[in-house]
């Protein structure tokens, strides 16, 4: 299964923009109203993306998602379920640019003020079916204010042009100026979410209400978006919702009570369900039947025979590029990936037609299993060319195949060590003998730049396996 997130890399770099001045008031209102909506990863993913914008230029320098990966201390699939919750409460835009090299750009939107959260159908319900009715009531609280007793009181505030004065032919000079198109903080009004009509149908409905007092025009726009958000959240079908509008009409005027209309709705659900109304997040399922994906995998190549360290290689070949792989493995000797290692890399990857996962394997083997101090192309060319022939098309066979090859090579050199012991035995009863030199399968062929096989030390290979997990811990790498 294609997951959405495979696009998105730990090495990927995004910036960060501000569209509007977020203030105290904002952070208050994103902690206590939002933060029960989109969760605590998404809310730590918008404050962490605030902090990283300069001050008073608007905008964060270039940086790489791995680092937002660690400060969140998440994988790649927990990112992107969160940043699209931003998204879908309205709180982020997000842009990609592919060339000349891939850049994303998060656009942090402002929250709405407290009067327009309550006064939206959405997210007010949202909010009173995540916490409940106390608790609702107790948040709300924080953002009333005591009315001014308007009746005692006689306004004495002055206008405009009674403490001003402006020459008007000056302002027409200046026309020009005042209508500059620039684009300045704060221009672009949040929007919040919006629900898109798949399944009401208004023509039956409005049908069904013509043989009824309810005058149509009492039905205004900002009503029907209510009725399809209680459409939507409770299910309540258009033959119930024509009740349900009935019960909440004025027979006199024919007008419709909306407060009544959606306390009825959310009553009779209740009495019906008797459980909240819960939002299932579309990518957590997916980030569930990945998991046990892995947890399967896991479990079939222990029953293959590989050890847990093994296990580690075969995951993390299969979540990040070969170019990735390699630089992670020479990052940890302290080395680097010179240009005609990624020439070689990039040939083999092109003509093997290999997994890139099997291409991993390759590299393990040259940069680890043999220590080879760089990918050496006439040997990672020989393996790549006979995995292709050979059809290795997956990790754990190409394993195998690296398993295989370091038992051969191990016994081929101890029997050339037995050779010479016994040639060496026989010089020394004083008999003469001829030496003769061992032709070596291919495999066992070193070219002059290639060192003899040498394992890493216990301690070395732990620091490695821990790399690895680290790696692993970023989250799955795109495609």
């Amino acid at each position: 299964m294609n997951y959405p997130w495979k696009n998105l890399s730990p090495k990927d770099g995004f910036m960060v923009r501000q569209n509007a001045l977020l203030s105290d008031i904002d952070q208050k209102i994103l902690t206590f109203l939002y933060q029960p909506l989109i969760g605590a990863t998404a809310y730590s993913l918008y404050m962490t993306l605030w902090t990283e914008i300069d001050e008073e230029s608007y905008w964060s320098e270039g940086i790489l998602h791995s680092e937002l990966l660690t400060l969140l201390s998440v994988g790649i699939p927990e990112l992107y379920q969160a940043r699209i919750k931003l998204e879908a409460i309205g709180l982020l835009k997000t842009y990609l640019k592919t060339e000349p090299e891939k850049l994303y750009v998060y656009e942090l939107v402002a929250p709405h003020s407290s009067a327009t959260f309550f006064k939206d159908d959405l997210l007010s319900l949202l909010l009173f079916e995540a916490v409940g009715e106390r608790k609702f009531r107790k948040l709300r609280n924080r953002f009333v204010t005591a009315p001014l007793e308007k009746e005692n009181y006689k306004e004495v505030t002055k206008s405009f042009l009674d403490v001003y004065q402006f020459d008007g032919n000056l302002l027409k000079q200046e026309k020009a100026l005042l209508k500059e198109p620039v684009e300045l903080i704060g221009n672009d009004s949040a929007a919040g979410p919006v629900i898109e009509n798949q399944t009401f149908d208004f023509k039956f409905f409005y049908t069904g209400l013509n043989s009824h007092y309810v005058s149509r025009s009492a039905i205004s726009k900002e009503l029907e978006a209510t009725i399809l958000v209680l459409h939507t959240m409770y299910g309540v079908n258009e033959l119930d919702m024509q009740r349900y509008v009935l019960e909440a009409s004025d027979m006199n005027t024919g007008m419709i009570d909306e407060r009544k209309l959606k306390n009825n709705v959310y009553r009779d659900y209740h009495a019906r369900a008797q459980k909240k109304v819960q939002l299932h997040d579309v990518v957590e399922k997916d980030i569930q039947n990945e998991q046990k994906q892995q947890r399967n995998r896991k479990s079939v190549l222990k029953q293959q025979g590989l050890t847990e360290n093994e296990i580690t290689i075969v995951e993390v070949s299969e979540e990040i590029s070969p170019f990735d792989f390699m630089t992670s493995i020479k990052d940890q000797k302290g080395g680097y990936v010179t240009k005609n290692e990624e020439w070689a890399l990039e040939e083999i990857v092109q003509k093997a037609n290999l997994p890139a996962s099997v291409v991993n394997i390759l590299i393990h083997y040259i940069l680890v299993v043999r220590n080879n101090p760089i990918f050496e192309k006439a040997l990672a060319y020989k393996i790549s060319n006979d995995w292709a022939q050979n059809k290795v098309v997956s990790p754990e066979m190409a394993l195998q195949k690296v398993k295989t090859m370091y038992q051969e090579n191990a016994e081929k050199k101890k029997q050339a060590e037995r050779k010479q012991y016994t040639n060496q035995k026989s010089t020394s009863y004083g008999k003469k003998t001829t030496t003769r030199k061992e032709t070596l399968p291919e495999w066992a062929k070193e070219d002059n730049s290639a060192k003899a096989e040498k394992p890493m030390s216990e301690a070395e290979k732990q620091a490695f396996m821990d790399r690895l997990k680290q790696i692993q811990s970023f989250g799955k790498e795109g495609d």
